[in-house]
């Protein structure tokens, strides 16, 4: 997880006068925050999202994905209740965890549906680095499925 946040970490993109960093950091975080979290959340986050947060901190990827604590929320409705949100993109979209497992989904802002994107969150970064983190691109690609909120 380290080298593939090292990567993140050293990529830039050119603009006009300057370039500037891919991941561009907002506050760092520690092990208490993790735990905040969990008891938030009502479960424990994957091991390679903790220790992805802990080492390069909340913030944006791209300008478009961004990683905040307040993103951190339960799913309480629907067919994934139970599961757990984490990132929000540009377009107000939400990345989440299942309930049961690690698997990376998608939910849109503009439709009840949602995606599976990846077996994992580091599954999921080491995807978006091979689309050179281009997020929007890459969700405008994925092919959704109906979320029933109102399932039990």
């Amino acid at each position: 997880m380290h080298d593939l946040a090292n990567r993140l970490l050293s990529e830039r993109r050119k603009g006009w006068l300057r370039s500037r960093p891919v991941f561009e950091p907002y506050a760092p975080v520690s092990d208490g925050d993790l735990v905040a979290i969990e008891q938030r959340v009502g479960r424990p986050l994957p091991a390679d999202l903790k220790s992805w947060l802990v080492f390069v901190g909340y913030g944006d990827i791209d300008r478009a994905l961004s990683f905040r604590s307040e993103w951190f929320q339960p799913i309480d409705q629907g067919e994934l209740k139970g599961g757990c949100r984490f990132a929000q993109d540009e377009l107000g979209n939400f990345y989440a965890f299942e309930p049961t497992n690690e698997r990376v989904v998608l939910f849109t802002r503009s439709e009840p549906a949602y995606a599976v994107l990846a077996p994992s969150f580091q599954a999921f970064l080491t995807e978006l680095e091979s689309r050179d983190y281009k997020v929007t691109e890459w969700m405008e690609s994925v092919q959704l499925s109906p979320y029933a909120w109102s399932a039990v």
